[in-house]
């Protein structure tokens, strides 16, 4: 039984990671490709994870999780650091419907004044 369900989790992030190669490939923007190849790696490496410890020591299953936790809370960092990065190297949004909700205008020191703004 457990082989089967080892078996079900490579299959999902095999699947996961196949479906973020995809997005990497056809998405637009450096943007949204960087959401689909951070998604990716988190959650199938994940899940190829847990089922290598399926049937495997405590110990082993201990290490998994830390690894997962870690994973969770490095991705999105990174993620967030290179997307500001492309942001102030001023890559454009070109998704379709796109629009920069920051206010600023990308290295600049103040930010630029909004359209209806009474001080603008």
């Amino acid at each position: 039984m457990s082989a089967w369900f080892a078996d079900v989790l490579i299959v999902a992030g095999l699947a996961v990671m196949t479906l973020g190669v995809y997005g990497i490939l056809r998405f637009p923007d450096v943007y949204t490709r960087l959401h689909a190849s951070s998604k990716a790696s988190s959650l199938g490496v994940s899940l190829l994870l847990v089922a290598g410890t399926v049937g495997a020591r405590p110990s082993a299953a201990a290490r998994v999780v830390l690894i997962v936790v870690l994973l969770a809370l490095t991705t999105p960092v990174a993620a967030h650091a290179i997307a500001q990065a492309a942001y102030h190297r001023r890559e454009p949004m070109r998704s379709a419907g796109a629009v920069d909700e920051s206010g600023h205008c990308p290295g600049a020191t103040s930010p630029s004044p909004r359209h209806g703004d009474p001080g603008a």
